[in-house]
């Protein structure tokens, strides 16, 4: 008899040896009964669908075959791979964990879904749901906890965490501000990144560390933007190609012009080194009026750097209408309006090639009048929430920008998307 702890980019099977190397791929589909007097589908089904050859070797002889299904009582809104060869769906203001069976010998045996456990309920509605199982670079060990993040419609984002030991799902950790979730995604164990329906998005931080309860079960808020475009979807992933240096958790360098060397004068030296990106989670979003866009996570020397530019820029340019650049990009909803934090605006800062000499040079004054770009470390880890504590130099010795330096920078985060 197989195993069940099947494993699958959306549900892959051990074959009956357990040859871990031996896989079978299944698509798996969620779907709802919308009748006309019903506000939420009250029936739903998943479906398992197997793609296979029909003796040929081409993609066009592919055949897509229903291997099995499962009726459920609602409409699915979300499925996501999870551990052990499960997945999750979410059902109206449920969330259910669904498991392959395998009723007969071989790999040529029959399948059967089947919804394990009493699943977790308390939602308003369960928008999505994402989880980091079968990412690449994530391993799963049996020490690992099993979490999830669930979007809903009108309570934000929370996590949930399966006990394989009782077979129950428990809410341990929610965000208590009321955003009305279009998509969400899961940036590491901790982090957590989600869309509003306002155009905002905004960025979570859970922690599982902390010493008193009423901490370790509320996400803190650490980043705020106001896109201006509702996103409907986050997938992990960049629009480059990825090689050995643009990899996840990659160190870019490109050699800078000579002119960037400047020479020292007293205690006033210039950056003279080669800029560093280091890029943790790389995230790509859709939104509603058709865009795709890339959300890179920092080190907090390239974070530090690009929000002074920021900063500087914002306040030597004159917007078009007058519009301050940070009150574009604040936070706004319907009864309540914040500061970005957390964010640095991509768009901004690589127009700053475009502008003329004078602008900036201009900028790059108003960048080491400021100086908190000038971080104590540049080699500090990477942050995937791209939420940054920044810290001046506190040593005697200053260094200051020239313009080759910050077009330098711009000119390496621009080739990273």
């Amino acid at each position: 008899q197989m195993e069940e702890d099947d494993k699958d980019s959306n549900q892959r099977q051990q074959d009956s040896e357990g040859n871990e190397g031996s896989y079978r791929s299944f698509v798996v589909v969620g779907t709802a009964y919308c009748y006309p007097d019903e506000d939420e589908p009250s029936r739903g089904r998943i479906l398992l669908i197997q793609c296979s050859l029909r003796g040929e070797i081409s993609v066009l002889s592919r055949k897509a075959t229903q291997v099995t299904e499962v009726q459920v009582r609602g409409g699915v809104y979300s499925i996501c791979p999870f551990y052990n060869g499960t997945i999750l769906a979410t059902i109206n203001s449920k969330m259910r964990l669904c498991k392959l069976i395998c009723g007969g010998p071989g790999m040529n045996g029959s399948f059967d879904l089947k919804i394990d456990g009493a699943g977790h309920h308390g939602h308003i509605l369960s928008l999505s749901v994402k989880s980091l199982a079968n990412r690449d670079g994530h391993t799963e060990s049996k020490k690992q906890e099993q979490i999830a993040i669930v979007g809903d419609l009108v309570r934000s984002i929370s996590v949930v965490k399966y006990y394989p030991e009782y077979g129950t799902l428990e809410e341990v950790s929610r965000d208590f501000n009321q955003n009305w979730t279009s998509a969400i995604e899961m940036l590491n164990e901790n982090t957590y990144l989600g869309g509003e329906n306002f155009y905002n998005l905004f960025v979570l931080r859970r922690n599982p560390t902390a010493t008193s309860e009423e901490v370790r079960c509320r996400l803190d808020t650490i980043g705020l933007f106001n896109l201006g475009e509702m996103v409907n979807k986050f997938m992990s992933g960049s629009l480059v190609i990825p090689n050995s240096q643009t990899s996840n958790s990659s160190t870019v360098s490109a050699s800078t012009n000579n002119t960037a060397n400047a020479s020292s004068e007293g205690n006033v030296i210039s950056l003279g080194r080669k800029p560093t990106v280091k890029i943790g989670s790389q995230t790509l979003y859709a939104t509603i009026d058709g865009s795709i866009g890339s959300i890179l996570g920092l080190d907090v020397y390239s974070a530090a750097f690009l929000s002074a530019l920021e900063r500087a820029m914002s306040r030597v340019i004159t917007p078009v209408g007058n519009l301050k650049h940070e009150e574009f990009r604040a936070f706004r909803r319907q009864r309540r309006q914040q500061a970005s934090k957390g964010f640095v605006d991509g768009d901004f800062i690589e127009s700053f090639i475009d502008l003329d000499r004078k602008t900036m040079d201009l900028i790059v004054q108003e960048m080491n009048k400021d100086g908190d770009w000038d971080v104590d470390s540049p080699n500090e880890s990477i942050d995937d929430g791209a939420d940054v504590e920044m810290k001046g130099r506190t040593d005697c010795t200053k260094r200051t920008l020239i313009v080759c330096d910050v077009i330098a920078m711009v000119e390496e985060i621009s080739m990273l998307h």
